[in-house]
């Protein structure tokens, strides 16, 4: 994935033209932090999580990634108080063919909220999503193995998976299957 192509998709997805390139830095660097850490999640069969921000010299940083538990991770703070938190990112772990992991989860979407933050989930399809809480929205940016993918991932199984959600549909595709 290009910059320019990031670039785009940060347009659409966070719409402001005059932080289109600051949108398309902070989505290249959530993409290249997960695309990153898919493999040693896959193998864990572990959440990993972490946060991205930017320090007082304009410059994205992002924190270490922190392995958690197989539906759950608690991210790192940043240990300067100097840093304006932006997003979260995790991944969704291994595939297991029981759990609804290829597409981020209302306690996702919540937990971003309550951060004031956006977030970023990849899955182990190899999805790419964006959690934007104040527009209620989630939306993929790049479908099926744009990110590594788990080599037990099995196509097809979570049926057809919509290029966005609202957070109502979230409740309902978990309620409801």
């Amino acid at each position: 994935m290009t910059l320019k192509y990031v670039a785009a998709i940060a347009t659409l997805m966070m719409g402001a033209l005059p932080a289109q390139a600051q949108d398309a830095k902070l989505i290249e660097a959530a993409r290249v932090t997960l695309a990153g850490i898919q493999n040693n999640s896959f193998s864990a069969n572990r959440e990993y999580c972490g946060m991205i921000g930017r320090n007082s010299a304009g410059s994205l940083v992002v924190t270490r990634p922190r392995k958690g538990r197989q539906d759950s991770c608690l991210p790192r703070n940043f240990r300067s108080n100097d840093i304006e938190v932006l997003a979260s990112y995790h991944t969704h772990g291994s595939y297991d063919y029981e759990a609804d992991a290829e597409v981020p989860s209302v306690d996702d979407f919540d937990a971003d909220s309550d951060e004031g933050v956006i977030g970023f989930v990849s899955t182990p399809g190899g999805r790419f999503w964006i959690i934007l809480p104040e527009r209620g929205l989630v939306k993929q940016l790049c479908g099926i193995g744009c990110l590594p993918q788990d080599p037990d991932f099995e196509r097809g199984v979570a049926g057809k998976i919509p290029k966005q959600f609202t957070r109502n549909q979230l409740i309902d595709r978990e309620e409801n299957g």
